[in-house]
C-alpha cells in the first residue's frame, strides 16, 4: 500500500484546447516539484522509501497527476506524524509539502496554463 496525492482541476466547457493543454503540463510540473519537495521530509534508513516515489503523470485534464510512495510501509510512515524518523525526517511527507507550498504549486499550473 502507497501514498498517493492527486492533483486535479476541473475544467469548464469552452476553454481552448491550448489551455487545457497548459494545464495537464502545469499538473505534471507542479507534481514532480512535490515530489523533489516530499522526498526531502520522506523518512530515510536506506533509502528504499524516497527512491520508490514517482509521480504519474497526467495526460487530461480530468485524470490529475499523483505523487505515489510505493512500498508496503509507505502510507503507514505518512499517516503517523508522532514517529520520531532520523535526520528530522518526519510523517505526513506529502501532505506538509503540499499544504505549505500550495502557492508555489498553484504558480506552477497557472504558469503554464498561460502559456497555452
Amino acid at each position: 500500500m502507497g501514498v498517493r496525492v492527486t492533483v486535479q482541476f476541473t475544467a469548464r466547457h469552452g476553454i481552448a484546447a491550448e489551455i487545457l493543454a497548459g494545464i495537464v503540463r502545469g499538473e505534471n510540473l507542479a507534481a514532480e516539484r512535490l515530489l523533489a519537495l516530499s522526498a526531502e521530509r520522506a523518512p530515510l534508513d536506506v533509502g528504499t522509501l524516497v527512491g520508490s516515489g514517482t509521480v504519474e503523470v497526467a495526460t487530461d485534464a480530468e485524470q490529475g497527476s499523483q505523487v505515489v510512495y510505493d512500498t508496503p510501509y509507505a502510507a503507514r510512515l505518512h499517516e503517523h506524524p508522532e514517529y520520531r524518523f532520523q535526520q528530522g525526517r518526519q510523517g505526513k511527507y506529502v501532505e506538509g509539502p503540499a499544504v505549505e507550498n500550495r502557492a508555489e504549486l498553484r504558480a506552477i499550473i497557472a504558469k503554464e496554463a498561460m502559456n497555452g
